[in-house]
């Protein structure tokens, strides 16, 4: 039987309710929460729109757990500020365009924060387009414009790739710029002027911006390595939170609420083997109906619970140990007997074949018992027969039972039990169909040895 702490209860009856209710660990809140007053919970809208967008191209920032404030957003307006000055001082008489070119670089750093894809998108444009229209030939803006924008998407967790690219991109305009317009204008204005070749683009042309822009990638990257381990560890909590749930409810299913169930049975057959005149049997029913809501009730919990993520890996979770198949076939046995029916087991000793591994063997003792269980609640009379097989490369297994056409009482069915064996099959690299056609019910898996 599974056993948690009271803390770990708490986190898995947290997850349970729903994936907003989910709380972060105590001590760290998501960048630009507030907290709710006492006694006021913040509405579900409220709450999904202060995530910060981590996906597409109007992200801010793609991490979870930390996204820019207004701070952020000023800061960045204020380095804007003194690029678009040194924008206008290059140009010793600028004109209306010389202006404008310089403004709107320093539009698109304040346009870094709050839109870090777009503008990089627009300095790109950016260079080429100043370079063409100023007259006065200028390095620092638009220059080191993509350098920033590739700064703050390295340090917000963008890919390095589109960030490095935007560099890269914005080195290569700005050198065909230098080769094609500024070297020929200045050699029109200067005919006796050195040569302006690539090296004097890079130690008179671009070196500041070279070393300014290297410099902030470096910080950026200093920057992006704590907020990558803050993320990481958020998704290990919730990774470890949504695995401690799952095995909750693995646990519970496959030990309470199927002892609960075999106690309804039992009740049951008590009941009606009694008769109407014992004196007993007004107690069993009424102990029958209390045990039957209290297994839906649980029933609709785990399902519910089990729904949260989807139920992926529900029941390969479980640690404790399988019941004995041994003990679930004796059960089995008893009860489809009172009913007229003959169980048949064979084969059962390929699950200690030296092939199966200890993990392998594990789940198919569980996804075996399962099935067996769903016989004895199920089966009509009739023959009943459990086969396994195994040939040293994959063992198969076949459970087949006399189906009676009706349909299961509420309380005896969730839907978890099946739809769980067939998980644990397909998780060891097996498949399993079942058959309910010609008046039998029949279930046969395949599980190839070695998977686990």
């Amino acid at each position: 039987m599974l056993t948690i702490s009271d803390q770990e209860a708490t986190m898995v009856l947290t997850a349970g309710a729903g994936p907003g209710s989910q709380k972060a660990p105590a001590g760290r809140r998501r960048c630009g929460d507030r907290k709710a007053p006492a006694g006021q919970h913040a509405p579900a809208g409220r709450e999904e729109r202060r995530r910060p967008r981590t996906t597409g191209p109007l992200a801010r920032s793609r991490f979870t757990v930390w996204a820019p404030t207004r701070r952020t957003h000023l800061l960045c307006l204020a380095c804007a500020a003194p690029l678009t000055l040194a924008g206008l001082i290059q140009a010793t008489a600028p004109s209306a365009t010389d202006t404008a070119a310089a403004l709107l670089g320093g539009a698109c750093v304040a346009l870094i924060s709050v839109w870090p894809l777009g503008a990089a998108g627009l300095s790109l444009v950016l260079v080429p387009a100043v370079h063409m229209l100023v007259s006065t030939p200028v390095f620092l803006v638009p220059g080191i414009v993509p350098w920033l924008c590739a700064c703050v998407l390295v340090s917000r967790g963008f890919h390095r790739g589109t960030a490095y690219a935007t560099v890269a991109v914005g080195a290569v305009e700005e050198l065909g710029a230098y080769l094609w317009v500024i070297a020929p204008s200045q050699r029109e204005l200067y005919p006796d002027h050195h040569p302006l070749g690539f090296q004097s683009f890079l130690t008179d042309y671009y070196m500041y911006v070279l070393v300014l822009g290297a410099g902030c990638l470096v910080v950026a990257e200093l920057l992006r390595a704590p907020r990558a381990q803050t993320e990481a560890s958020a998704r290990r909590f919730e990774a470890d939170l949504e695995r401690q749930r799952l095995l909750v409810v693995s646990e519970l299913h496959d030990t309470v609420v199927r002892d609960l169930t075999h106690a309804v049975m039992l009740a049951e057959q008590a009941r009606l083997s009694a008769g109407p005149q014992d004196s007993m049997a007004d107690e069993l029913a009424a102990m029958t109906g209390s045990v039957r809501v209290a297994v839906e009730q649980l029933r609709s919990s785990l399902r519910a619970m089990g729904q949260v993520a989807g139920g992926a890996g529900l029941d390969v979770l479980a640690s404790s140990a399988p019941r004995p198949l041994s003990e679930v076939l004796a059960e089995a046995r008893t009860l489809l007997a009172a009913r007229g029916v003959e169980l048949e087991v064979s084969g059962l000793e390929a699950l200690e074949r030296e092939e199966v591994t200890p993990g392998v063997r594990q789940q198919l003792v569980r996804v075996l018992s399962e099935l067996v269980v769903n016989m004895s609640k199920y089966a009509a009379p009739g023959p009943a027969r459990v086969l396994v097989e195994s040939d040293g490369a994959s063992l198969e297994a076949m459970v087949s039972n006399t189906a009676d056409g009706g349909q299961a009482t509420q309380a005896l069915t969730s839907g978890l039990g099946l739809e769980g064996a067939r998980r644990r099959v397909e998780a060891l690299g097996g498949v399993m169909s079942v058959d309910a056609a010609g008046g039998r019910f029949t279930v046969v898996l395949s599980v190839p040895l070695g998977a686990g």
